[in-house]
């Protein structure tokens, strides 16, 4: 199943679901994206739901989510999985390692293969002012 804001791929023989969405979800999203898969869920699958999650803004729904899940003994069913690599201070310090070595004249294929950053994620942030 696949929506614009996300898609659902189901694997059988591992009873898992997973929900990918393409952007950081919100609570109606993520009631749009499981009300699709009510029968896997009552067929007792895993759900893993992957997205780019907000600590400060997504963890208090999520966390009141999984409460709820808890209260019936499901919390093990449901499995986030944040799809950012890096938190937001992380990258703020790699853009500013970045900059750096690109004013000591080191080039973009350089910079990103001794840091282990996509070589586009370079291009991106260098080209932010």
């Amino acid at each position: 199943m696949v929506s614009e804001r996300y898609s659902i791929t189901v694997k059988p023989e591992s009873r898992l679901v997973e929900i990918r969405f393409s952007s950081s979800m919100n609570f109606d999203l993520m009631e749009e994206a499981l009300s699709q898969i009510k029968n896997y869920i009552a067929e007792d699958y895993q759900i893993k739901v992957i997205s780019y999650i907000n600590r400060s803004r997504d963890c208090n729904y999520i966390r009141a989510f999984m409460l709820a899940l808890s209260l019936f003994g499901n919390e093990r069913r449901i499995v986030f999985e944040n799809k950012a690599r890096y938190s937001r201070a992380e990258r703020r310090r790699s853009k500013a390692i970045v900059k750096e070595l690109k004013s000591k004249g080191y080039s973009a294929k350089q910079i990103a293969e001794s840091l282990n950053i996509p070589l586009k994620t370079i291009y991106r942030w260098l080209a932010e002012n």
